[in-house]
C-alpha cells in the first residue's frame, strides 16, 4: 500500500514539474499559463513567442495567412478534441533548425488560436495549455470547415501571384533583349513561366 501511494505521489510531481514558476499570459482576453520551459519570452499585440522555440496568437485577423504555409508544407496532419476544443496539428520538418516544428490550430469561445513549438508530438504540456481555455463556441464542423477554406484562399492567392509574376516577367522578358542574354535571369524566367502555365492547366 505504502509502495503505491509513493507511485501515486512521485506521478503527480512529475506531471507539475513542467507548470512549476510558469507565467500567466493574456492573448486576446483568455489566459495561457506558460510551462517553465516555455517561459521567459515576450508578449506583442496578440502573440507570446519565445525565440523560435514557441509561441501563441490569436489568428482571428489571418486565419488563411497563418494557417495556409503550413498545411500545404506539411510532412503530416491529425484532427483531435481535448476537452469541447477542436484542434488540428500540422507538423513539418524544419531543415533550418534541424528538427520538427508543430502547429497546432484550435477554438476557444468564438476565437482561433495557434500554439506553434519545436517537436513532433503534442505534448501534455500542449495539451493542458488548450484545455484550461474557455470552451470552444464555434461549432466542430465549422471550425473545419474554416481552416479548410482558409487552406483555400492560400492557395488561390499563391496561384494569382504566381500567374501576376509570370506575366510581368514575359512582358518584361520580351521588351528588354538584354534580360535573355543572362543565363540566371532566363533560367528564373522559363522557371516561373513553367509554373505559370501548369497552374493554368490545373485551373
Amino acid at each position: 500500500m505504502k509502495k503505491i501511494i509513493v507511485i501515486l505521489s512521485i506521478t503527480i510531481i512529475l506531471a507539475g514539474c513542467s507548470y512549476a514558476g510558469s507565467d500567466k499570459v493574456e492573448i486576446n482576453g483568455v489566459d495561457f499559463e506558460i510551462p517553465s520551459k516555455y517561459s521567459g519570452g515576450k508578449t506583442a499585440g496578440e502573440e507570446y513567442r519565445m525565440d523560435n522555440v514557441f509561441s501563441i496568437r490569436c489568428i482571428d485577423d489571418d486565419a488563411a495567412g497563418s494557417i495556409g504555409l503550413w498545411a500545404v508544407e506539411k510532412d503530416s496532419s491529425e484532427d483531435l478534441n481535448l476537452k469541447n476544443h477542436p484542434v488540428r496539428h500540422y507538423c513539418q520538418y524544419n531543415s533550418h533548425v534541424g528538427d520538427n516544428h508543430s502547429h497546432a490550430y484550435f477554438a476557444s469561445g468564438e476565437s482561433i488560436y495557434e500554439i506553434a513549438w519545436t517537436g513532433e508530438e503534442i505534448t501534455r504540456d500542449i495539451e493542458k495549455m488548450i484545455e484550461n481555455t474557455p470552451e470552444s463556441k464555434i461549432d466542430e464542423d465549422a471550425f473545419y470547415n474554416a481552416l479548410d477554406a482558409s487552406v483555400k484562399i492560400y492557395k488561390e492567392n499563391k496561384i494569382s501571384k504566381l500567374n501576376h509574376e509570370a506575366e510581368y516577367n514575359y512582358l518584361e522578358a520580351k521588351h528588354s533583349p538584354q534580360q535573355s542574354q543572362n543565363n540566371h535571369d532566363d533560367a528564373r524566367f522559363k522557371q516561373i513561366l513553367f509554373t505559370y502555365y501548369l497552374n493554368r492547366g490545373n485551373q
